[in-house]
This record gives structure tokens, C-alpha cells and sequence, in this order.
């Protein structure tokens, strides 16, 4: 499994523009925006970003999803622009095995740990060719990095990568 340090090297191997923001632990959105995490994302241009890892009802498929942190996901309707069986959270014991990260640090990095290249990464479409804020596997530390450069990493390490309209019917973009 790789280790904050891996993600780096990785990013600095391929030439990327990245900066990094330590701070406290966070678990949450909210945590985040209290950590002020979105307002230091600001000075790169980085949109906020919440993660969602998740599976059909017979455990066969997984996806993990990035969107802007205020969007509105409706799992029916992702289901549906999937075309998947129903969809519900992956459990934290899946999280660990198959990311190698725990509940607070789900980030689309984690993503290079899937050793067995069975999970889909996901963008929200409305985050091709920006900036977002994500853990580099550990939730004390935010990289503000393109979207595009991680969905690159995704797709060279073997995974299926796509940007796709996330968010329900009828939320603001």
C-alpha cells in the first residue's frame, strides 16, 4: 500500500503542480471548512471536495465519487447514470482493504491502492480542468492538485476513471 510520501513522489515523477496544507485530523465537511481547509484551497483556486466510497447490493462493484462538497447526491439517481444495481456505502472494512485508508481520509488517491483495479474513480463533471483538495491518504493533510493530473494517475495505475454528472436533478451546479 502506498504511503503519504508514495503520493508525492508519485506526483513529483510526473511533474505535477501540488501544494500541501497540513492541519488537524478531519472526518468530515464540516470538519474541513471549520479546519478552513476551503478557504486556504481558495489561494490555488481548489474546490472543495467531499468523497463518497461506494458499492452495488452484492458487493461486485465499487465506486469511489468526488463532487463539491455542497453538491447533492442522490444515490438513485447515480445508480442510474451508472447503470448499477443499488447503491449504498461501501463498509469501512472495504475501505481498508481495498484503499488502505480508514473513515475520514477517503480521498481519490486512495485509489492507487486498489491492487486489484476493481474500483471505478468518478469525478463530478463540473470538476474536469480544476483544482480540488484532497487527503494524500491521511486525513492531517490536504494536496490542492487538478483533477485532470489525478484522474491521469488513476487511469496509469490501471483503474477506470471518468467525469460524470453526479449530482441529483434539480441541485444548483
Amino acid at each position: 500500500m502506498l504511503t503519504e510520501a508514495d503520493i508525492y513522489a508519485l506526483l513529483d515523477a510526473r511533474g505535477f503542480d501540488y501544494h500541501v496544507l497540513h492541519h488537524e485530523p478531519v472526518l468530515t465537511v464540516e470538519a474541513a471548512r471549520e479546519a478552513g481547509i476551503s478557504a486556504a484551497g481558495e489561494t490555488y483556486g481548489a474546490v472543495p471536495c467531499k468523497n463518497l466510497f461506494l458499492r452495488d447490493d452484492k458487493s461486485r462493484s465499487f465506486w469511489l465519487v468526488t463532487a463539491p462538497d455542497d453538491a447533492h447526491i442522490d444515490l438513485r439517481t447515480l445508480q442510474a447514470r451508472l447503470a448499477s444495481r443499488r447503491l449504498s456505502f461501501a463498509s469501512e472494512k472495504s475501505l481498508e482493504q481495498m484503499l488502505g485508508i480508514g473513515r475520514g481520509s477517503v480521498t481519490p488517491l486512495a485509489v492507487l491502492n486498489d491492487e486489484s483495479r476493481t474500483v471505478t474513480m468518478v469525478f463530478d463533471e463540473s470538476l474536469r480542468h480544476q483544482v480540488i483538495c484532497a487527503h494524500p491518504l491521511v486525513n492531517t493533510t490536504t494536496v490542492f492538485v487538478a483533477s485532470d493530473d489525478v484522474a491521469a494517475l488513476v487511469e496509469r495505475h490501471g483503474n477506470p476513471c471518468a467525469f460524470l454528472d453526479v449530482q441529483a436533478e434539480g441541485s444548483e451546479r
